[in-house]
């Protein structure tokens, strides 16, 4: 699926969730949080691992490509500041298109859906 795909599929609250998720872990992985004195990969770093968990139940592929989508984000999307020129969440997804051939949304959960 395609950014605009995806921004028709899903509710636009989704969208501002999944990109807080990604400017939480884009600050991590940038060290803008305090974490540069840990010694962890920032593969590992916990901002990374949760967003990884969170965006693993919206996309359907596993969590190392979501990773790997993270940490290959354009380094000017710190986390901190917004850009005319880039979207956290567009940006996540092509970077996500890089780590695998297609990108797909997962199935609706019934469950939550009738709550």
């Amino acid at each position: 699926m395609t950014v605009q795909e995806i921004r028709e599929t899903v509710n636009p609250m989704v969208i501002w969730m999944a990109d807080t998720v990604i400017r939480e872990a884009r600050k991590a992985i940038t060290g803008n949080t305090g974490w540069n004195d840990v010694k962890r990969s920032p593969y590992n770093l916990p901002e990374v691992e949760m967003a990884g968990q969170i965006l693993h139940r919206m996309f359907d592929t596993y969590a190392a490509a979501i990773k790997n989508a993270l940490l290959n984000m354009h380094e000017d999307l710190n986390g901190i500041y917004e850009f005319r020129d880039f979207n956290y969440f567009d940006e996540f997804v092509k970077s996500l298109e890089s780590e695998i051939s297609i990108v797909k949304l997962r199935q609706a959960d019934w469950v939550l859906d009738r709550c």
